[in-house]
C-alpha cells in the first residue's frame, strides 16, 4: 500500500513501488521508477529517473530535470539513484546529456540543502554534499568524500574516495584520494587523518599514505616523476597504490600542495 496525497500529479505510466510516501504537490513523469519505502516530500518533481529503495526527499527537490547544457535536444537520458540517500530541501539533479551513461548517485549519500549535482555526475556512496555545494557536469566522485558548503567543482574533475574538499573552496583540478584541500582555488593541505582514523583505517596504512603523499606533492618533483618514486616505496598499502594510480590517471592535472601545509592535518 502507499500514501499517495490527493494533490500529487503521477503519470499513470510511472512505476511506483508499495510502501512509497508522495506528499501534496509532487509532480511526477512518466519516465520514473520509485523503489519501495521511499518518502517523497512536498513540492518534489521527478522526471527521467530510476530511484531505489528507501529514499528519503524532504521537499522541493528536482530529480532527473533536463540538463542545463546548451548542446542538449532533449534526448531520452536520465538519473539513477541507488538505496538509503538522504535529499534535502531544494536539492537539485539533473539526468545526463549522454545516451548511454546516466547520471548517477549511489548509496547511502546525503545531499544537503540546495545542493546540486549537473549533468553525466557519477558520485559512489557515502558521498555528503554540504549546503549548496555545486557539482558541474562530468565530474566524478568516489566514495565517502565530502564536498564542504558553498564549494564549487570545475567540470570534468575528479574527487577520490574519502577526499574532502573545505568549505567555499573551488576544484579547478583532480582531488586525490585520502586528502584535504582547501581555498578560492583549491589546493592540498594534507591528509584526511581524522576522517581515516573515523573510519578505522590502520596505522601502517595511514603512515604509508603520509609517505606517498609527501612523495607525490612535497618533493618538488614533477608529477610524472613523483610517480615513479612512489611506485618504488617497498610494501605499498592498496590506498597507497589507489593514490599513487589516481594520480597517474588525471587528465586535467592534480591540484598542487600548499608548501606551507596545516601541521594538524597530518597529525598521527
Amino acid at each position: 500500500m502507499n500514501n499517495i496525497h490527493p494533490t500529487a500529479i503521477i503519470n499513470k505510466n510511472a512505476k511506483i513501488a508499495d510502501n512509497v510516501t508522495i506528499s501534496p504537490y509532487v509532480v511526477i513523469g512518466d519516465d520514473v521508477e520509485i523503489g519501495e519505502g521511499t518518502y517523497v516530500g512536498p513540492f518534489c518533481v521527478f522526471e527521467n529517473c530510476t530511484v531505489g529503495k528507501n529514499n528519503e526527499f524532504v521537499a522541493n527537490s528536482f530529480i532527473g530535470v533536463k540538463p542545463q547544457d546548451l548542446s542538449y535536444k532533449g534526448e531520452h537520458t536520465r538519473v539513477v539513484m541507488g538505496d538509503r540517500n538522504k535529499v534535502r530541501e531544494g536539492v537539485t539533479v539533473h539526468r545526463s546529456t549522454d545516451l548511454n551513461v546516466p547520471t548517477k548517485i549511489g548509496n547511502d549519500c546525503l545531499l544537503m540543502a540546495q545542493s546540486h549535482v549537473a549533468h553525466d555526475v557519477q558520485i559512489g556512496d557515502g558521498v555528503i554534499l554540504v549546503n549548496s555545494a555545486g557539482v558541474a557536469g562530468h565530474i566524478i566522485i568516489e566514495d565517502r568524500a565530502i564536498i564542504s558548503g558553498l564549494c564549487g567543482l570545475h567540470q570534468f574533475v575528479r574527487v577520490g574516495t574519502f577526499a574532502m574538499l573545505s568549505g567555499m573552496s573551488g576544484l579547478p583540478q583532480d582531488l586525490p584520494p585520502y586528502c584535504i584541500a582547501s581555498g578560492a582555488r583549491g589546493k592540498l593541505v594534507g591528509l584526511n587523518i581524522i576522517g581515516l582514523k573515523r573510519a578505522g583505517f590502520k596505522l601502517d596504512t595511514i603512515r604509508s599514505l603520509k609517505n606517498t603523499y609527501k612523495i607525490l606533492f612535497m618533493e618538488d618533483l614533477n608529477m610524472s616523476d613523483a610517480i615513479i618514486e612512489a611506485r618504488k616505496q617497498d610494501n605499498l598499502t592498496p590506498e597507497a597504490k589507489h593514490m599513487i594510480d589516481f594520480c597517474a590517471e588525471s587528465k586535467r592535472g592534480v591540484i598542487t600542495a600548499r608548501m606551507k601545509s596545516s601541521d594538524e592535518n597530518e597529525e598521527e
